[in-house]
């Protein structure tokens, strides 16, 4: 065997990097300030990088804290596993595509928590309350309501929903008496997703019916607490609405 002792080794030229055209083995440690090329194999001793250029293929990571600017999961099962608890994301916007429900096992701390609130008015006699536009509602009477309708409820399993309705009394009070108050006549239930409706009624305390204040520009809060008994034989006896009126807000007179 020969031994080759060397300090440096150029090309013919003395100017360049010789070429060895049938490769180099080494079996010690190569050290360079760049590297250019494929790379066969693992580098498996690396410790750090300044700058991850991009990862290819489907390689495991393991690390500890992540920073990023964002984050994005894509792929058939949108699975994202941490401390033992899965959650399926299916859009940006749902993390369940088939029910549109979040389930959440346990305590939610919030600051600053607004619920969505939107304009809602009557149609002919009815007053729609869509849960896909929130759950909190403001109405300014035109008309009374004969038909409450509650859309957006969920039959994926046995829950319940509360629609918040703030009312205020147009030039012309209605819904003021017994006789035409809310509750008289059916409500009706509009599940999702399969946006079927069912028809019900709305139990009033007492077995009354929801009197409104009768006056011009009275404002009243209606709450209405639609539940669902999980039956999945879906029948109209399946909900149950419970519905009460707190009224004649006013401000102090002093």
């Amino acid at each position: 065997m020969s031994e080759i002792r060397v300090s440096s080794i150029r090309d013919a030229a003395g100017t360049g990097a010789p070429s060895f055209p049938s490769g180099v083995n080494v079996t010690g440690v190569v050290t360079a300030t760049t590297f250019v090329g494929a790379l066969t194999g693992t580098a498996s001793t690396a410790t750090a990088a300044a700058t991850a250029y991009g990862l290819t293929g489907s390689p495991n990571i393991t690390v500890g804290l992540i920073t990023a600017t964002e984050f994005d999961i894509s792929g058939s099962s949108n699975t994202f596993n941490s401390g033992g608890i899965s959650v399926g994301v299916a859009t940006a916007t749902t993390l369940n595509s088939s029910t549109g429900l979040v389930s959440l096992g346990s305590t939610i701390k919030t600051k600053g928590f607004i619920e969505t609130q939107s304009t809602v008015s009557i149609a002919g006699t009815v007053l729609a309350l869509n849960a896909a536009n929130g759950t909190v509602f403001t109405h300014t009477t035109t008309g009374n309501i004969g038909i409450v309708s509650f859309s957006g409820i969920s039959t994926a399993s046995a829950g319940t929903q509360t629609y918040t309705v703030l009312v205020t009394q147009g030039a012309t009070p209605y819904n003021t008496t017994a006789a035409t108050g809310i509750g008289t006549v059916l409500a009706t239930v509009v599940t999702t997703p399969s946006n079927v409706g069912y028809s019900t009624h709305i139990k009033v305390g007492g077995g009354t019916t929801i009197v409104l204040t009768s006056s011009a520009g009275a404002l009243d809060l209606l709450t209405f607490v639609v539940s669902y008994d999980g039956n999945t034989s879906i029948a109209s006896t399946s909900f149950k609405i419970v519905g009460f009126a707190a009224t004649d807000f006013r401000g102090v007179v002093n």
